[in-house]
């Protein structure tokens, strides 16, 4: 097997979505997208407690 910098972009590309298993179907992405979707809206309070515990994480 060639080395990984042998290996044309689209190769290279190909084996990492092999490695992370995607999946292009139109159902995974509509599923995806539904779940996106109907996720819980947060109130500014919510986004500004998880902004902290960002900030602090990354302090850390």
């Amino acid at each position: 097997m060639p080395k990984s910098a042998d290996k044309p972009q689209i190769d290279k590309f190909r084996e990492a979505a092999r490695e992370l298993k995607t999946d292009q179907s139109d159902a995974a992405f509509e599923a995806i997208v539904q779940k996106i979707a109907k996720a819980k809206k947060l109130t500014p309070e919510q986004i500004k407690e998880f902004v902290r515990r960002e900030r602090e994480a990354g302090k850390s």
